[in-house]
């Protein structure tokens, strides 16, 4: 039984981690169309 406690609690705690930075990543791309006015070109330097 505490092997199973070893493996699966740091697998847990990663996908809560996977979980959270997907759930970040969906409230960002709904942010983002609010600040493209304010978006600037980066020009590329070719050295």
């Amino acid at each position: 039984m505490s092997l199973w406690l070893w493996i699966g609690l740091p697998l847990l705690f990663l996908l809560g981690l996977f979980l959270n930075a997907i759930k970040d990543m969906k409230q960002l791309e709904k942010q983002l169309p609010k600040y493209k006015d304010k978006i600037r070109e980066v020009k590329d330097d070719d050295d």
